[in-house]
């Protein structure tokens, strides 16, 4: 597909158009507040888009509808670092330490949401995204460009788009080839959720007699089976952040004990992070007979005693110059929901989302 001269490479059953029109579109800069207010055409209420400060980052994006708060900064990035229930608390967790700041010569955690490539280098995926982006309002969208990373011979953007009358975002997240050669990457997604809840990934199941129908748990080397914060069953694993205690170093390695990161070959499309009865759902593409980093997976869990990162990925994917991939994927923020700890209580808790939300 072709877009503004840019070649598209797209993952996902029918990714949704990108409205060409340029009305209303703006271009913001400086320190103007701005608000744009979107009708819904359900009539339940509307979709605001203002300019504000958050943590110190004077150049964030605010996304309301009546359900529904995504705070985006733009002073870095692209980075999301701020997403709730109306009102409510900010189910992703964030740094004290390193808000508010920009400008660093090197990458910085910081929390929040932000988009990586794999496989996992040093050199590409940890280049620093900590200057100013560029921003366009269009209707109920906001667009982030980053600024070029031409160690990784790439450029991030994401598009972030609220709807009225639903507790959904849509994400659609871009890696532009902005070198002179191909490059193999895979686009990844990762939500660093505040402590103390607990992550539930779906395990594939096949045909019983079929020889070659395997599932995969893919395992760091500085993880451990016995470790109490796992839940291994038949058709989920349930990482729970409230039995992960503080750690001290391994001996001669920077890792911690209380680190701790799966991975699953999941075709589901799924992943999920409960926590004090709000569920955070993430809902994406899988690609059958695509290659997928780290062995095969396409979501990922790393928790220690700080946070917990739900992540998934994308397929490994050759990027042309001057080409794009594109990852689309849907947030899904339930209040007052009862997950249960067991399996069956689990996945029927979560069958109606599961079914409200499908791709």
């Amino acid at each position: 597909m072709t877009t503004n001269g840019q070649r598209r490479r797209w993952y996902g059953s029918q990714p949704a158009k990108v409205a060409r029109s340029r009305r209303g579109e703006r271009w913001w800069i400086g320190t103007i507040v701005v608000v744009c207010t979107v009708a819904g055409s359900s009539g339940l209420g509307q979709v605001s888009i203002s300019k504000e400060e958050f943590l110190g980052w004077p150049n964030t994006y605010v996304l309301r509808n009546e359900a529904v708060e995504v705070r985006v900064v733009t002073d870095v990035g692209p980075r999301i670092m701020a997403l709730s229930r109306r009102g409510g608390p900010n189910l992703f967790y964030v740094r004290e330490s390193e808000v508010g700041r920009s400008g660093e010569p090197e990458w910085v955690f910081r929390g929040g949401w932000r988009l990586w490539i794999a496989p996992e280098r040093q050199e590409t995926t940890y280049e620093p995204d900590n200057q100013p982006c560029k921003v366009d309002v269009a209707g109920d969208t906001v667009v982030v460009t980053g600024p070029p990373q031409p160690r990784a011979g790439i450029q991030k953007i994401v598009e972030i788009k609220l709807s009225s009358g639903e507790p959904r975002v849509r994400l659609k997240s871009r890696i532009r080839n902005i070198s002179q050669e191909p490059r193999a990457y895979a686009l990844w997604s990762l939500a660093v959720m505040r402590p103390g809840g607990r992550a539930v990934v779906p395990v594939d199941g096949g045909p019983l007699d079929a020889f070659d129908a395997v599932r995969r748990y893919i395992l760091w080397s500085y993880t451990r089976m016995e470790d109490p914060r796992y839940r291994w069953g038949n058709t989920l694993v349930q990482i729970d952040h409230r039995r992960v205690s503080p750690g001290d170093p391994w001996p001669g390695a920077r890792r911690r004990r209380d680190e701790s990161k799966i991975g699953t070959d999941s075709h589901q499309g799924w992943a999920a992070y409960v926590w004090d009865g709000t569920l955070f759902l993430k809902r994406f593409a899988y690609v059958p007979g695509a290659t997928y980093p780290d062995g095969g997976a396409t979501i990922e869990v790393y928790s220690s005693a700080e946070f917990l990162e739900l992540e998934h990925l994308g397929p490994v994917t050759t990027i042309l110059p001057g080409e794009e991939s594109v990852l689309p994927e849907d947030w899904w923020i339930v209040p007052q929901v009862n997950i249960a700890e067991d399996e069956a209580g689990a996945l029927a808790a979560l069958r109606p989302w599961l079914e409200r939300s499908q791709w």
